[in-house]
């Protein structure tokens, strides 16, 4: 070869050599890192529609009824009621033992407090407190219904009030019972009504 073809030949290798440098491709540029600053970072994410949680309502207890304290009961028969209307009930008549008697009662009760008095044969009161469980004594009231007793609810003191049928305001047979007491009320020529409010009352509250 002569030196002419030579030198040509070398400027070509130079020239492609050149072409293919440029062709290299660069290094890619590093991803930016967000910071904490970055709206993209800092930013909660929407919630979709519908998904926010609903409260769950707060149950409260129904109030209960408050149950009536046996110890209300009077201990003795001179501690029914106030003096006056005792006075006015019975206070004409004489005391008897209450020992004995039988009358409508609800199962398992226990005599607190007997009462009795009387006129010779003309007139007459007797007053039995018991105390059952609150399921004996609401099953007694019950079965009231088949001893020719009529039943309500007094509204001054919150318990049943049942009243045999046929009875005047002088001659009657009065059951009041409230949760685990029971009060039976019989009376012969006398009206005891106002007495047998007051004596619920003192108990019932």
């Amino acid at each position: 070869m002569n030196r002419a073809f030579i030198a040509v030949s070398g400027a070509l290798l130079i020239a492609a050599a050149a072409l293919l440098t440029g062709c290299v491709p660069e290094p890619p540029s590093p991803a930016s890192t967000a910071t904490v600053d970055s709206p993209s970072a800092t930013a909660p994410s929407a919630s979709p529609t519908g998904s926010a949680s609903t409260p769950t309502p707060t149950l409260t207890a129904a109030p209960t009824a408050p149950t009536v304290d046996p110890a209300a009961i009077p201990g003795s028969c001179d501690d029914l009621g106030t003096a006056a209307t005792r006075q006015q009930t019975v206070g004409g008549l004489t005391a008897q033992h209450a020992d004995g008697f039988v009358r409508p009662a609800p199962a398992n009760a226990t005599t607190e407090l007997s009462c009795n008095w009387i006129q010779e044969e003309s007139a007459g009161v007797l007053l039995l407190i018991s105390t059952a469980s609150a399921a004996d004594v609401s099953t007694g009231v019950d079965g009231l219904d088949a001893q020719g007793y009529e039943c309500q609810a007094a509204e001054d003191f919150g318990a049943q009030y049942c009243v045999k049928a046929g009875g005047t305001a002088q001659t009657e047979d009065v059951v009041v019972a409230r949760d685990s007491v029971w009060i039976y009320l019989e009376t012969v020529n006398v009206d005891a009504r106002a007495w047998l409010s007051e004596i619920s009352s003192q108990i019932f509250g």
